[in-house]
């Protein structure tokens, strides 16, 4: 019987338990995109609605990396000799899902400050 690593908690998991993991992740992530649909950005955008698509995208990205934390260890007992670094594939996830949010957080700052100024 092989063990992996728990991607959530410092124990060890058998291969069934990591798939199982990975079946349950995707059924969770379905179920935050299902119960957080992006509403809509209109022609007349303000920082506000940029900020809540940042917001939208957060609760996103935090559902998609706990099932792509759970599907990279279910896959990673079939690679042979450990070759997939799982640190530094879910190092990439965390600085996209970072600077995507950033960008979008920095427009809504700068939209903010021009509508303070046109307001004063």
């Amino acid at each position: 019987m092989h063990y992996y690593s728990n991607p959530r908690a410092d124990v060890s998991w058998t291969a069934a338990e990591v798939h199982k993991s990975g079946r349950l992740a995707y059924i969770e992530f379905v179920a935050a995109l299902a119960g957080n649909v992006p509403q809509p950005i209109y022609t007349d955008v303000d920082s506000e609605d940029l900020e809540g698509r940042a917001d939208h995208l957060e609760k996103m990205f935090a559902a998609l990396h706990v099932y792509f934390t759970a599907i990279i260890a279910d896959t990673a007992h079939n690679v042979p000799g450990g070759t997939l670094d799982r640190r530094y594939l879910d190092n990439l996830f965390r600085d996209l899902s970072a600077d995507a949010l950033g960008m979008i957080r920095n427009a809504a700052e700068e939209m903010r400050e021009h509508e303070n100024w046109r307001a004063s």
